[in-house]
């Protein structure tokens, strides 16, 4: 039985509940107390990535299932030319230049979670709160990034638990 079973799209649903076993197993790893502690800090991270995913691909199931592509699309002024008249400061110049208002689609298959969560907010599906909440996973799981580090991160069990906690709201959100 899967844990996803309002989730229509079969080959979703079955990706959802592979990742969900998986951050299981990952679960049974820390609990065992067999690992270090920079061990189970990996294995904590590695369950933040994949719990990240589930919330990811739930919402954007829910965004796919509210609205259209061209729904979502934007405007934004891109401008030619450009020809300054005057800086006003090294951030700050007045220009002139060819402009004109450019749609801008959106395409389900290139979202990213801090974007889908920004659209969901925009469109009054999701609230600040659970908004401020996915965007602290969305960085929790952007922490894996190190090459711009000092150190590399150690995850909590704290981390670890907001993390499913927001899942849970999601999950139900979407269910």
């Amino acid at each position: 039985m899967s844990n996803f079973s309002f989730v229509s799209d079969d080959a979703l649903r079955a990706n959802l509940d592979k990742a969900f076993d998986y951050i299981i197993e990952l679960v049974s790893l820390i609990e065992s107390g067999k690992y270090k502690s920079e061990t189970t800090s990996s294995f904590r991270q590695t369950a933040i990535i994949y719990t990240a995913a589930i919330i990811e691909a739930l919402l954007l199931d829910l965004l796919k299932k509210k609205f259209a592509e061209t729904e979502l699309a934007t405007e934004k002024w891109e401008l030619k030319n450009k020809n300054t008249l005057h800086k006003v400061s090294p951030e700050h110049e007045i220009v002139a230049g060819d402009h004109k208002l450019v749609k801008v689609e959106a395409r389900f298959d290139r979202m990213n979670l801090g974007q889908i969560n920004s659209l969901l907010k925009e469109k009054n599906v999701i609230k600040d709160e659970l908004y401020r909440k996915i965007d602290k996973v969305r960085n929790l799981r952007n922490d894996q990034h190190f090459g711009t580090r000092a150190a590399i991160k150690k995850y909590s069990k704290k981390d670890l638990e907001f993390v499913f906690s927001v899942a849970g709201e999601v999950k139900k959100l979407c269910s």
